[in-house]
């Protein structure tokens, strides 16, 4: 029996991704991923659009922001006094920074504009607000071992 994309399985994958505005994310010449389906690794719909297809299938994929990082949250935009920001940091639009949540966990923030002193960070990731494309070519299938099962990952060993 022909190894299909299932729940558990282990998979191979190379995938391009670009944007509805032609942005392209990700090259299908990049390192190939491998993941376990079913897991939560891929983004909910791209995991289903891929379930039941088998080694060299090519799936092409089409997700609207809400499948995707969804919608866009202006509260997550940001203007801070470049003074404020820790010294020696490299700031320029296009950046990144890292900064520290009340909670303490750290988030990153793209640098989005400067102007008079004051820089505008965004919170949102980059895809967030995007139609994605997905061109995705299923190169490998294995059965994930017990342990694998259980961990919900693939190690790379």
């Amino acid at each position: 029996m022909t190894e299909t994309v299932r729940k558990h399985a282990i998979v191979s994958m190379q995938y391009a991704l670009a944007t509805a505005d032609g942005i392209v994310m990700r090259e299908a010449t990049e390192r190939p991923i491998r993941y376990t389906q079913g897991c939560g690794t891929l983004l909910p719909k791209l995991e289903a659009a891929l379930e039941g297809h088998r080694v060299g299938d090519l799936v092409r994929v089409r997700l609207l922001p809400d499948d995707g990082f969804g919608k866009r949250d202006p509260d997550l935009v940001h203007e801070v006094c470049l003074e404020e920001l820790p010294p020696g940091e490299r700031i320029e639009v296009g950046g990144q920074i890292v900064g520290t949540r009340d909670s303490g966990d750290q988030v990153i923030f793209r640098v989005i504009d400067v102007a008079d002193g004051i820089v505008k960070l965004d919170g949102d990731h980059p895809l967030t607000g995007h139609t994605l494309f997905f061109e995705v070519e299923i190169q490998g299938i294995e059965r994930a071992s017990e342990e694998r099962t259980l961990a919900g990952k693939v190690s790379e060993n």
